[in-house]
């Protein structure tokens, strides 16, 4: 009935995934998965706009930092 293998393949893969999703939607996977990404989600707002502390200085430092370093090993490597 098929002659070729692309075609027995990609049905394979289509009907793979879409047993994937199926068993996927029933066990409750893709809500649970969309729970964890809603509260880190949450999590990183709460973050952002609580008032700025200590851990903002730092990431900000952080930040900046490592470009400075990566400009300062060009310029070394480029002047020999």
């Amino acid at each position: 009935m098929f002659k070729r293998t692309r075609l027995v393949i990609a049905l394979s893969l289509i009907g793979g995934v879409s047993l994937a999703a199926i068993i996927g939607w029933v066990t409750g996977f893709f809500s649970s998965i969309a729970d964890t990404v809603g509260g880190l989600w949450n999590d990183f707002m709460g973050w952002i706009n609580s008032p700025l502390g200590w851990e903002h200085l730092l990431a900000g430092a952080g930040v900046l930092i490592v470009p400075v370093i990566v400009l300062v090993l060009i310029f070394a490597i480029v002047d020999g």
